[in-house]
């Protein structure tokens, strides 16, 4: 379920925590979709944490313009593929359980940072714990009809994972390389709470979750001529699972998980072989549930008023 959930996330994940817009919308109509009707108010709703994200207030007027359509267009096509399939898995009765549900939702509360703060972040939106889960609940509904329409299409035979690997070692470099988790902080005063969270076997990934407006996060893999000194000094004597301090750079600071080391003979296909699956499976699905929820739009009435 874990990577089907990260492909879900595509079309999913701005339903969630959309914000109050600030300034009064009329609420006019943006798109029909099959039985539902899309409004502005809510679209606005549900774009104001990206214009929060990339409207920058330096911008020329007319470029701010340009980009907020740009947005608004963008978030539109994904509530209505969104719209889409909720109305499909309502045509298919698709059910949630409790089990599958409570399951969901404390792994939500673990990668929100518990249940209070969860409560804390629902009160400055004016929402209830009670709203949030009937969201989620509607939102894993639609999960799990999509799980079922799509997971059992995609098929990763083993010699596609031998050609996958065979490309992936074909330029293999030998040098010393490093795979590297990277929280990037914008905000001096969370380093302290981040320290904490790492401390409590939080994985970066999680953290950066919590704080997208503060914290960035990148998973790479480097040579040691693209490391500064400083970084590659401490990496050399760091085991893997260990992570630097706060490195200061400009005005951001740097934490780094060393993940592992590589050096030397390429690794085996056996311990590639779960990330090379991961890999291909991602592809396909996402090419596939692409083509699906286009190919599902067609089957409804979806009439566009932006």
């Amino acid at each position: 379920m874990r990577v089907m959930l990260q492909i879900l996330a595509l079309f999913f994940w701005l339903f969630f925590w959309a914000k109050t817009p600030k300034a009064e919308v009329v609420n006019k109509i943006v798109a029909v979709v099959g039985s539902e009707v899309l409004t502005l108010y809510e679209l606005e709703n549900l774009a104001q944490p990206l214009y929060q994200q990339f409207l920058n207030q330096n911008l020329p007027l007319e470029e701010k313009e340009r980009l907020k359509a740009q947005i608004r267009k963008e978030v539109l096509e994904r509530w209505i593929e969104d719209t889409v399939i909720g109305l499909e898995a309502k045509k298919h009765k698709i059910t949630v359980s409790d089990e599958e549900f409570n399951r969901f939702y404390q792994a939500e509360v673990k990668r929100l940072g518990g249940e209070e703060r969860l409560k804390e972040e629902l009160a400055k939106e004016g929402k209830t714990i009670e709203e949030y889960k009937k969201n989620l609940r509607e939102q894993l509904t639609k999960i799990k009809f999509v799980q079922i329409m799509v997971g059992s299409k995609i098929a990763i035979p083993e010699e596609d994972l031998k050609k996958l690997y065979q490309e992936k070692i074909k330029n293999f470099d030998p040098s010393p390389k490093y795979d590297l988790e990277v929280l990037i902080v914008r905000d001096e005063g969370l380093l302290s709470e981040v320290e904490g969270l790492l401390k409590r076997g939080e994985e970066l990934g999680e953290i950066a979750s919590r704080y997208p407006d503060k914290i960035s996060y990148v998973k790479e893999t480097f040579k040691e001529e693209e490391l500064d000194k400083e970084l590659l000094s401490l990496l050399k004597d760091m085991n893997p699972g260990s992570y630097t301090p706060p490195l200061k750079k400009g005005n951001v600071y740097h934490i780094v998980k060393l993940v592992k080391k590589l050096a030397g003979e390429p690794p085996k296909f056996e311990e590639m072989r779960d990330s090379l699956y991961e890999e291909l499976f991602n592809q396909r699905a996402k090419e596939y549930l692409e083509r699906w929820i286009k190919e599902l739009k067609e089957t409804k009435f979806v009439k566009i008023y932006l």
